[in-house]
């Protein structure tokens, strides 16, 4: 079951400078629950120093409960953001283990400072946005990370969340154009090929 779901492979092909060095127990707890709810990874991550893993479609908490298992079992150092209501007592020290970075949607100028000066003092960094920043269906894509792309040098790695098929698909390296408009209307179309949990928030 394991095999199939191409964690082993994916791990040894992920550059030491991502490598979170956690324990055995954690990397075999994150494969089992993985492999528990039979999904798979496809494709290869970056091998660049700095990568933006930008994931959609983004519909439901449920994308989480799939990373987060998937982060353990391959055994990586990423950073994520997400808002900061959820890192309450209790559950708020391990989000911020995992790489959470807690974001105040009304201040969003703190979380990019706090993401460029993280892109700036470390020699690598691997940071996971979802471009719609909600659950929720939304009519207009944030374009925060195009802007955090630029300042930290780190390439976009397309990522498909893809409930359909029951996988994470690491696909291709995006160049922004320097047309923020056309960028986010050209993402939109890329990511229509999964399916996300709630397809009708896409």
């Amino acid at each position: 079951m394991f095999n199939k779901s191409g964690i082993k492979e994916f791990r040894d092909s992920i550059p030491e400078h991502f490598r979170a060095r956690r324990s055995n127990f954690f990397i075999f707890l994150g494969t089992l629950i993985f492999g528990f709810y039979g999904w798979k990874i496809e494709g290869s991550l970056l091998t660049n120093k700095r990568v933006i893993i930008l994931a959609a479609p983004h519909t439901s908490y449920e994308d989480f409960v799939r990373a987060f298992p998937l982060v353990l079992a391959l055994d990586i150092k990423v950073n994520f953001l997400a808002k900061d209501s959820i890192f309450i007592f209790g559950i708020k020290h391990f989000f911020t283990w995992l790489g959470g970075i807690p974001v105040n949607r009304d201040m969003p100028k703190q979380a990019k400072k706090y993401v460029s000066d993280l892109g700036h003092t470390r020699e690598a960094i691997l940071l996971g946005i979802t471009p719609e920043g909600t659950r929720k269906k939304v009519k207009k894509w944030k374009t925060g990370f195009l802007r955090i792309a630029e300042e930290i040098n780190a390439e976009i790695q397309l990522t498909g969340i893809d409930f359909g098929k029951k996988r994470f698909v690491f696909g291709e390296l995006f160049k922004p154009t320097g047309d923020n408009g056309r960028d986010i209307e050209n993402l939109k179309m890329h990511f229509q090929k999964y399916t996300g949990k709630h397809p009708e928030r896409f």
